[in-house]
Order: C-alpha cells, then sequence, then structure tokens
C-alpha cells in the first residue's frame, strides 16, 4: 500500500503525519498484540490461531480497499487506523502460530525452514510494491486490497487442509511467563539484537529514496533498488539458516552480522569519519547488497536463540513455551519496525543521511560488541562446566574401578 495509499490520504483530506502513522500503528499493534497471541495460543490451537489469523487479515485487506467510497475525511481517517490495526491483529496472530508450526512440524531443521520463509518474506517486500502499483493503475486503489485480500481467504481453507491437526503437536501449556524468560540474560541480549536489525532496515524505508535522488534515477530504477535490497536478504536467508543449524556456535553468527551491518552502513553514506570516499551510484548498490546479506546472518538465528535460551533456563519444551517465545520475538521485530522508521526520519531531517547512517552503523557496532563479549563469556563458561563435569565422570569411574579391584583381591 506504500506506493498509493499516501496519494488516497491526502485526496481525502488527511495530513501527511496522519497517513504514516496509520503505517506505524500497524507496527505498534503487532508489538503489542504478539506476546497476548504467544500465551493464549495453547489454549485456542496452534492451527485455530493460524487460520484465524490469515482469514482476519483477509477480510481487513478487502474492507480496507472500500475506503475508496469513504469521501468523509474524518471517518476515513478513524476508519483507516481501526481496519488497519484489526489486520495487524491478524497478521500477529498468523506470525506467531506459524513460528510455533515450523518448530513442531521441522524440529531438526528450523533454521533452514525459517530461512527459507525469510526468502518469501523478501520476495513479498521485493515485488509487492511494483504489483500493488500495477494493479492500482489498472483497477484503482480497491483492486490491489480486494487481490490481497482475496488471496488470503482462500488460503486459509487450503491450511485447513494441509496442516497438520493439534493432536499431532505437544500439547502441554505448563510455561514460564514473559517476565520469567525476560530475566533470562541470553533472552535479553538476543532481542536487543532481533530490535537493532529491524530497525536498522526500518530506517532505510523513508530515508533511503531521499538519498538516491541526486542521482535522478527513473522510478523504476529506483524500485530495483529497493528490490535488490530485499532479494539479497531473501537469497541469504536459506544459508544463514543451515548454517545456524549446523554449528554449535550460532550465537557468534548474529555478533558478525551486526558488524558487518555497521560497515555497510558506514559506506552506504558515505560516512563523514570516511571522507575519502566518492558518492557514486554503484558504491551504494554494493552497500546495500551487502546489507541485505549480512541483515539475514544477524536475524536469522535469533529464534532459535530465544528458544534454546528458555530451555536451558528450565522452560519446558513444549506448546506452551514455544508459543511465548513467538510471541516474543514477533514483539521484539515489531518495536525495532516501529522504532527504525520514526527514529531514521528524525536522523535525517537534523543530520542529514551520512550522519544518520553513522549514528546506526554506530548502533550496530555496539551491539555487536555486547553480544560478542556476553556469547564469548557464556561460551567459555559452558565449556569450563562441561570439563569439570568430564572430569567428575571419569574420577568417578576411576574410582568404580578401584573399588571393585579391590573387592576382588
Amino acid at each position: 500500500m506504500a506506493p498509493f495509499y499516501p496519494r488516497e490520504a491526502e485526496l481525502k483530506g488527511m495530513s501527511e503525519t496522519l497517513a504514516g502513522l496509520v503505517f506505524s500503528f500497524y507496527a505498534m499493534v503487532v508489538f503489542l498484540s504478539s506476546p497476548i497471541f504467544g500465551k493464549i495460543l495453547p489454549k485456542f490451537g496452534v492451527k485455530v490461531t493460524f487460520i484465524f489469523g490469515i482469514l482476519t487479515s483477509g477480510i481487513c485487506s478487502f474492507v480496507f480497499g472500500s475506503l475508496q467510497f469513504v469521501n468523509d475525511s474524518t471517518a476515513f481517517t478513524i476508519l483507516s487506523f481501526v481496519i488497519r490495526g484489526t489486520e495487524a491483529l491478524g497478521a500477529s496472530a498468523y506470525s506467531t502460530a506459524g513460528y510455533v508450526l515450523i518448530n513442531n512440524i521441522f524440529p531438526k531443521n528450523g533454521g533452514v525452514v525459517r530461512g527459507i520463509l525469510e526468502t518469501f518474506v523478501g520476495l513479498g517486500m521485493s515485488v509487492g510494491p511494483a504489483i500493488g502499483g500495477l494493479l492500482f493503475a489498472v483497477g484503482g486503489f480497491g483492486l490491489p486490497f480486494y487481490v490481497v485480500g482475496l488471496i488470503s481467504i482462500l488460503m486459509a481453507p487450503l491450511n485447513l487442509y494441509v496442516l497438520p491437526s493439534s493432536d499431532d503437536f505437544k500439547l502441554e501449556v505448563k510455561a514460564g511467563s514473559f517476565g520469567n524468560i525476560l530475566k533470562l540474560p541470553s533472552v535479553i541480549i538476543t532481542c536487543s539484537v532481533v530490535i537493532v536489525v529491524s530497525a536498522t532496515w526500518g530506517f532505510l524505508d523513508p530515508t533511503l529514496e531521499p538519498h538516491l535522488r541526486k542521482f535522478n534515477l527513473s522510478a523504476g530504477n529506483m524500485g530495483l533498488i529497493f528490490l535488490l535490497l530485499s532479494a539479497m536478504y531473501g537469497i541469504f536467508s536459506p544459508f544463514w539458516g543451515f548454517i545456524s543449524d549446523k554449528i554449535k556456535n550460532y550465537w557468534y553468527l548474529m555478533s558478525l552480522g551486526l558488524l558487518f551491518n555497521s560497515i555497510s552502513l558506514l559506506f552506504l553514506g558515505p560516512s563523514p569519519i570516511l571522507p575519502f570516499l566518492e558518492q557514486t551510484i554503484l558504491f551504494n548498490i554494493l552497500s546495500l547488497s551487502a546489507l541485505g546479506v549480512f541483515v539475514a546472518m544477524a536475524v536469522i538465528p535469533t529464534y532459535q536463540g530465544i528458544l534454546d535460551s528458555a530451555l536451558e533456563g528450565g522452560f519446558y519444551d513444549n506448546l506452551g513455551t514455544h508459543s511465548v517465545v513467538a510471541g516474543l520475538w514477533s514483539s521484539a521485530y515489531s518495536l525495532g519496525e516501529m522504532l527504525g522508521p520514526a527514529i531514521g526520519g528524525f536522523l535525517v531531517q537534523h543530520w542529514g543521511f551520512p550522519k544518520a547512517s553513522t549514528a546506526i552503523a554506530g548502533l550496530n557496532l555496539t551491539f555487536a560488541l555486547i553480544s560478542g563479549i556476553y556469547f564469548f563469556v557464556r561460551s567459555n563458561r559452558a565449556t569450563v562446566c562441561d570439563d569439570k563435569a568430564k572430569s567428575k565422570s571419569n574420577k568417578e569411574q576411576i574410582k568404580d574401578v578401584e573399588i571393585k579391584i579391590f573387592t576382588i583381591t
């Protein structure tokens, strides 16, 4: 809706600020509702929650297209927030349930499957605006929403047939609260990584196009640059998912991803601390491509990181825990989506893009250091504990042998 909703809102007498808040309101509702769905999901069932979310989102999308027939400015504004907020509730429901489904259906390959899922997310972000713009040109404001809504509604019966029944899941609902899971330091660190990565991605939404205007790109070429960023994210997500499934210390992928994010953002500006770099379109394209790769590197292992931290912290490996983790992850990501555009717009307005991208690079670097140091210390402690356990086991085995020899003699 980004290519055409602001224009329609302006025609209805809606201010640019309010039109922008409609976008932020969606992320805010997901942020607030994801933990709630995470708690109630075991009671209603994963499959039911997932299908409810798809249906709600699809119906709301269909209804949103009908706003073109609302001519009163106040009514248009209120309905925009209400319908968009309700659609966000549906998205929160199916997103939270979706991550639980992945972990239950693919317990040993969750990273790869989440990576493939993110590939389709990247594909949607890439081609969505282009297809939406084409449908808008053909059928006006309503057609893009009617098509998306209809497809979503048709997906509900398909998933009803394809997805396993609730009997196939671990139905124990006993799990810790969000307050308890947030007491785990590793969960706090990992959620911080999710927020920073999401905010970094969101930072570019309102700032990248103005930054590239100096190159006098056509609308088509500008769209291709946005397509490239999402495409690199989608292409490399399964790769990082595969890596995180295969290595024990996948935690370091988060820290390294944040580190390389900061470098990419410094080159994208280019940063004032790199005065020898020239501002060229090729350099921007390469920087954005690298950013897409390393955003995927940082964010893909985070879900498994939160889940493993919860299990190591004493949570039960059941549907209740998976639901809490899914809700927490979705909430953290949505918080970043909400903060990124707001912070980015403010920084660019007052500092300009080079300094703003430097500030976001500094944020990534700070959390790369914090998370890297924490995971390094955590890994060393785990190694020491394992060595002590092995040493104790060996001593006990030697003692058993001595006792047996003494008994024989």
